[in-house]
């Protein structure tokens, strides 16, 4: 199949373009920024979400979309939520419909959950976002289903935190604390739980849901996982260093974690500034 990716450029992006390389299909990436030259095996198309021009052009000749393009939390900004990963969203779901393409698929969050009135999530807990980007995401969501009322085949996939080889954003903080033997802050006893998602796995998620017809939707996550305590040890085991110690104020915690990263995230800021990639 002829599939285009949004968001190609970025960390999950790249990721889904060489799982869909591999299976043999021809992948087109849209994205306002240029893949890494090392990185540059499949077709190229340069434009911003919000162009219907651009987007429209992307959309040419696709069996495929898988629409990843987001504005991501850390820009914080209500206005780029809503142009971004509403109205962005909405040029996407017209462009792709008046190009005949066959299915698509939109990476949404589990943000949309905003804090539980219980856990797990499953298919049976209704979405609450509690701040702007999870809003932002779950209206995108809406916008999606309005097409699918319409006759549209879109599969909607609310993966957990995404992780995996090359990502590392503020966990380098962590793994440089466990490579150099640190103590390890941990919130109260460490029993809080939280999940996260492989960037491979949830790869091939996407690229089966691109391959079943009938729109659905499908919440991301793992059925294996425990407390943080227990991830931590078993990191730490492995690197052979020592143990996280407990019961670290979560304001001494993030007041740690932002005295470190904030060279780097100040650096990426100006870097990347008013560029969206992908979620």
């Amino acid at each position: 199949m002829r599939v285009l990716v949004t968001g190609g450029s970025g960390y999950f992006g790249t990721t889904l373009r060489d799982r869909l390389r591999a299976q043999g299909h021809s992948v087109r990436n849209f994205d306002l920024v240029q893949p890494d030259a090392d990185d540059a095996q499949d077709e190229f198309v340069q434009g911003d979400i919000r162009d219907a021009g651009s987007v429209s052009r992307a959309c040419e000749g696709i069996d495929v979309v898988h629409h990843n393009v987001a504005q991501v939390p850390l820009a914080k900004s209500r206005a780029l939520f809503d142009s971004v990963n509403i109205e962005g969203t909405e040029v996407m779901l017209a462009a792709a419909r008046s190009a005949g393409v066959k299915k698509l698929v939109y990476t949404s969050s589990s943000a949309v959950f905003g804090v539980p009135a219980s856990n797990p999530v499953t298919e049976r807990t209704l979405p609450h976002p509690a701040e702007a980007y999870g809003r932002a995401k779950y209206e995108a969501e809406r916008r999606c289903e309005a097409y699918v009322r319409e006759g549209a085949d879109i599969t909607i996939i609310r993966p957990r935190t995404i992780l995996g080889h090359g990502r590392l954003g503020i966990f380098q903080i962590l793994f440089e604390w466990i490579r150099t033997g640190s103590n390890i802050p941990v919130l109260g006893d460490g029993d809080n739980v939280y999940q996260f998602v492989h960037a491979d796995d949830l790869a091939d998620a996407c690229i089966r849901a691109g391959e079943r017809a009938g729109a659905a939707v499908y919440n991301c996550g793992t059925d294996r996982y425990g407390t943080m305590r227990e991830t931590l040890e078993a990191l730490c085991r492995h690197a052979g260093t020592g143990l996280p110690r407990a019961d670290v104020r979560p304001l001494d915690v993030l007041r740690s974690l932002g005295d470190r990263a904030r060279p780097r995230m100040a650096a990426e800021v100006v870097e990347r500034r008013d560029v969206h990639r992908e979620l």
